[in-house]
């Protein structure tokens, strides 16, 4: 994994700082200006003797100042993204590609199944798209809502009903190829099981200690699910939860969702701060701890050919290969232990008769008496 070289980001770097300075300067006049021509609007307004008309001028004045800075810094750091981040990807695999408004398709996210409400209200950015290795991915920050309606009442006793939103998930949703086409759904939760989840539902029991007081897994396919699942994979979760947080994963169809608590602005950078090697770095190392995934759970790892409705090919001495193949000989040779075992209980006399002794008899030998 290559790493930009700082001389060519230096250049770079110098004009987007300038255009910071200079978006900074034009939003504090802009900021200014919409503030003066709106206390000139409503001392006039005021003096009409017409306070309500005063006061509507100062709300929509404000309103309109803020939204024309925002819309200023929002354009330094949409520079800054579309000509760094394309640059920081390329040092990864050249395949990445970076689109700042594009977002994981809604469909994809209910496809999941990771979460049991679809959005009402659905939005994204910093969609990446492209391959690890040999693995591909795609992954984007989402912002997904759900709909619901309140009802107030005021001082004078009189309700009212007001739509509100609030959130099923913010954060990074993070699609890869898992070579595999699964028959069934397989979900990884955040937080042990608890009574009524084992109790009720389809709970997949699984023997990691360490494993089961970090997630809980359901599953249509119980046994697929452990033949996703193995030791090597549930480690790799484990130690995925602990560089990344709190995530939920999914094994559908012929992809591995995860859908990972993340802040939108991880790769966005500060317009209070220099636009400098510091905040390129901290953006870099996200983008390296998010395509590490697919080298933390072992995604480049061919285990297996995709083939809808099959269950899998091993194709080489892979680490999830080689324990399938550790499984399959314990079973061969207990399957040989237990032939073995019938072989002599059948070939031997009853347990209910006497034993007979090998060794030669000292007792006399009877012989028939001549007729």
């Amino acid at each position: 994994m290559a790493t930009p070289n700082n001389a060519d980001l230096a250049p770079l770097l110098k004009g987007l700082e300038a255009g910071r300075q200079a978006g900074l300067h034009k939003a504090t006049w802009t900021g200014l200006g919409v503030a003066a021509i709106t206390i000139v609007l409503a001392l006039w307004a005021y003096a009409m003797s017409n306070g309500m008309v005063a006061v509507v001028i100062g709300v929509v004045g404000l309103v309109i100042g803020a939204m024309l800075v925002r819309r200023q810094l929002q354009r330094i750091r949409a520079d800054f993204k579309q000509q760094v981040i394309p640059v920081l990807l390329r040092s990864i695999d050249t395949s990445l590609r970076f689109d700042i408004d594009g977002c994981i398709p809604q469909a994809d996210f209910e496809r999941s199944g990771l979460f049991a409400t679809s959005p009402d209200r659905y939005s994204g950015s910093d969609l990446i798209t492209g391959r690890i290795g040999d693995t591909a991915v795609r992954f984007s920050f989402v912002h997904a809502q759900q709909e619901y309606e309140t009802t107030k009442t005021d001082s004078d006793g009189h309700s009212r009903t007001e739509t509100e939103y609030r959130t099923i998930f913010s954060g990074l949703l993070f699609i890869a190829d898992f070579n595999k086409h699964f028959a069934g759904r397989t979900l990884v939760m955040p937080g042990a099981a608890n009574f009524l989840n084992k109790l009720f539902g389809s709970h997949v029991a699984l023997e990691d200690p360490r494993f089961n007081q970090l997630f809980r897994v359901t599953a249509t396919d119980q046994v697929e699910a452990r033949y996703i699942l193995t030791p090597s994979m549930m480690e790799r979760l484990c130690g995925l939860q602990a560089k990344q947080g709190n995530f939920r994963a999914a094994f559908f169809a012929e992809h591995m969702f995860l859908a990972i608590d993340m802040s939108p602005s991880a790769l966005t950078p500060s317009v209070r701060q220099p636009l400098d090697s510091v905040q390129v770095q901290r953006i870099q190392d996200r983008l390296h701890s998010i395509t590490a995934i697919v080298g933390d759970l072992g995604l480049n790892v061919r285990i297996w050919t995709k083939a809808a409705g099959a269950t899998g090919v091993r194709e080489g001495g892979s680490e999830r290969g080689g324990e399938q193949v550790q499984q399959g000989s314990a079973l061969h040779a207990r399957l040989t232990q237990l032939q073995a075992l019938m072989s002599s209980i059948l070939t031997s006399p009853s347990s209910c008769s006497p034993s007979r002794s090998t060794a030669p008899s000292t007792r006399p030998r009877w012989t028939r008496p001549d007729a």
